[in-house]
């Protein structure tokens, strides 16, 4: 044994650092907590103790002294068991075999962290993850990053089905030719095929060196003053040793509406074919670049343990079988919490985190995109359909990260057929595409639909049917259950952009689907209560089937029932019409009629916008139910003045919002759409 560090008391030396803190005992293999092992390494002390031991300066007493809970007495003389071990690699990390280790204080869960160190270290070879690359612009990082982007290529088979081709895509109308990082130029592809990289950021500010017809034939020898980012990425796509680079301010003609509009008709091409996409997430803005040293104290939200720990760790000698007396050497692991007492599950870094991940243009480069070098906050990244790494194997949670599945990669993929696994893989991805977009912003309103048009161009190419404003006719009545649990204090957009009844109309998340259906059960039983009788949306341009639209009617034969909303207790509830009354209310052909709302069905009511909580008339529209929830939408009158679909004679309806209604609190309801005793009426929603 080495002599122990000044900053590691006797206790602990000889105990828990002299073990290697248990990590490398097996833990039972069919028990799936970490916190329960066979083996480890156990010993008593007092929480007096371990106090003692802290501010005397000893960093194993200060670890295990800062887990303790409120209830805990630090001057407590009453011995305590402390067990230390590894509860075997953590499934869910990169790289794989990311070692753990867990504290236990008298078999109570206190601390939880994953295990690293430095490359360079002496205990690099008993430890697998490895400390973060923050020199990001090194070419040690760029030479790294080759290693996994030549490995995806080459060996990754998902990466390689999915490939939308095994020759040289179509090249963009424009490209950055990057050959001279000190001046580039945009050169004109005229219909060539070849590699390109892309760029993803965030503009975050106005770009005055931007494309425009003035300025085409200029770049087209020069590009002169442009804003970090794209100034880092040019660097990046030259290091790499790539010639070109698309990026939208410079390769698509800002003020030219036919080059907009045939360049946002490819963009779905753009991202999928390119080699590799370089994603500048940690940039809130264009001026800014992401080529900076990142920090080096991990991105953590533990209130407890703030920054990375660092403990010493005992190398075996590296020939035990020496004559002489071997002597174990002396190296340092890092650890980062993922569990405490006081912060119980932590989070230590989420992409989601990142200034790109807030916004939606964003989003469909992010999914499209087949390779990507992602500059985070914390380091360089590496990520393809088949997982995502930290350059030089730092360590990284992959969570419910979230890919689109590869048939949307493939060209030539069939469409899937209607409720097959495929089809259901391709509908839940979609519904995570539309919850992750609606929580970003767009900058301009009017892009809502624009800036996922890209996604839904693939999504429509492999479910093949009509795409309504952000929903699907095979599947419009479960689209039609979006909803917002939170965010109705957000305003409306001021000016139109969707149908009321397209999620697209709305500003703040929404989740699809409800209850047992998720938009996933099978069209022979999906529980519905009415019928779409048609739907159809007014494009501003036909060219661009994904881009804006000016208008949108949907007709639907379902039973109306009166209701009004309230609050009680702080939370938004909807009292209906009896069932009896709804019985005999043909409500689409009187919606002014005066049926009396009764107390015993009260359902829970989510609104669009806080803006209808005081709307005098609403009606719930049932769509589907099921042996315990029914489902569907509050509606009210449109006024003949707001809308030329209305008039004194034809009445129009609004969405609001969304309702469920379980069986318990609306039996008799619920049992008489069962039954199909309510009158059906033919709805117009816009």
């Amino acid at each position: 044994m080495p002599p122990n560090p000044p900053f590691i008391c006797q206790l602990c030396w000889d105990g828990p650092i002299a073990t290697q803190y248990g990590l490398f005992e097996d833990g039972e293999d069919d028990d799936p907590s970490p916190w329960n092992w066979v083996d480890g390494y156990s010993f008593s002390t007092s929480w007096a103790a371990l106090k003692a031991g802290a501010d005397a300066g000893c960093a194993w007493c200060q670890l295990v002294y800062a887990t303790r809970g409120e209830q805990d007495d630090p001057k407590s003389a009453t011995p305590v068991s402390v067990r230390v071990g590894n509860g075997g690699p953590l499934p869910n990390f990169s790289p794989k075999g990311t070692q753990a280790m867990y504290v236990c204080i008298d078999d109570e869960p206190h601390f939880g962290g994953y295990v690293y160190t430095a490359a360079d270290d002496r205990a690099a070879p008993y430890i697998v993850a490895r400390r973060r690359i923050l020199d990001v612009a090194s070419p040690h990082a760029l030479s790294l990053a080759k290693a996994y982007i030549d490995e995806c290529i080459h060996d990754h088979t998902s990466c390689i089905a999915s490939a939308p081709t095994a020759c040289d895509p179509a090249l963009p109308t424009r490209l950055v030719d990057c050959t001279d990082p000190n001046r580039p130029r945009l050169a004109t592809t005229d219909g060539g095929y070849g590699k390109y990289l892309a760029l993803s950021y965030v503009w975050g500010e106005a770009q005055p060196h931007r494309t425009v017809m003035e300025n085409v034939s200029t770049y087209a020898d020069r590009i002169g003053v442009l804003p970090q980012s794209i100034r880092d990425a040019i660097r990046v796509t030259h290091e790499l040793g790539y010639q070109y680079l698309w990026t939208d301010s410079l390769c698509i003609i800002q003020d030219s509406d036919d080059d907009k509009r045939r360049e946002l008709g490819r963009m779905h091409r753009i991202y999928r074919d390119a080699y590799l996409t370089i994603i500048a997430a940690s940039a809130r803005k264009v001026s800014e670049g992401f080529l900076q040293t990142r920090p080096a104290a991990p991105w953590s939200k533990s209130t407890t343990f703030p920054r990375e720990i660092v403990l010493p760790f005992i190398c075996p000698p590296s020939d035990p079988s020496s004559t002489d007396s071997p002597t174990a050497t002396l190296g340092e692991v890092y650890v980062c919490p993922t569990y405490t007492r006081a912060d119980n599950m932590i989070s230590n870094y989420s992409h989601a985190w990142e200034p790109i991940s807030a916004r939606g243009w964003c989003l469909q480069e992010y999914l499209m995109s087949p390779r990507s070098l992602i500059y985070t906050s914390q380091t360089l990244q590496f990520r393809c359909q088949t997982a995502t790494h930290n350059i030089g194997g730092a360590v990284h949670e992959a969570g419910d990260e979230r890919r689109l599945p590869d048939t949307l990669f493939s060209a030539d993929a069939p469409p899937t057929p209607r409720d097959s696994k495929e089809w259901l893989d391709v509908r839940k991805a979609w519904m995570g595409v539309v919850e992750d977009y609606t929580r970003r912003t767009v900058g301009v309103s009017a892009d809502k639909l624009v800036a996922c048009g890209a996604i839904a161009t693939e999504f429509q190419r492999v479910l093949c049917t009509d795409y309504l404003a952000g929903l699907w006719r095979d599947t419009l009545l479960i689209d039609l259950l979006w909803y917002k649990e939170e965010g109705a204090d957000v305003p409306r957009p001021p000016t139109y952009r969707a149908p009321s009844w397209s999620w697209a109309a709305v500003d703040g998340k929404v989740t699809l689907g409800h209850g047992l259906w998720l938009g996933m059960r099978p069209s022979a039983d999906n529980g519905a209560v009415a019928e779409v009788v048609r739907c159809e949306v007014m494009l501003e341009d036909a060219a661009l089937p994904f881009g804006q639209v000016t208008g949108g009617t949907l007709t639907l034969r379902a039973a109306m029932v009166r209701c009004v909303l309230g609050l009680e207790e702080g939370v938004l509830r909807l009292r209906f019409q009896s069932a009896e009354s709804t019985q005999g209310c043909a409500g689409g052909e009187d919606p002014d009629g005066g049926a009396e709302v009764h107390t015993e069905h009260v359902g829970w009511a989510y609104l669009d916008s806080d803006v209808d909580m005081d709307v005098e008339k609403t009606w719930a529209v049932p769509l589907m139910r099921d042996e315990v929830l029914t489902v569907g939408l509050v509606v009210t009158l449109v006024d003949p003045l707001e809308s030329s679909h209305a008039t004194e004679m034809k009445k129009v309806f609004r969405r609001v919002g969304f309702f469920d209604l379980n069986e318990e609190d609306g039996h008799g309801l619920c049992h008489a759409l069962q039954d199909r005793e309510v009158v059906m009426s033919e709805i117009e929603v816009v």
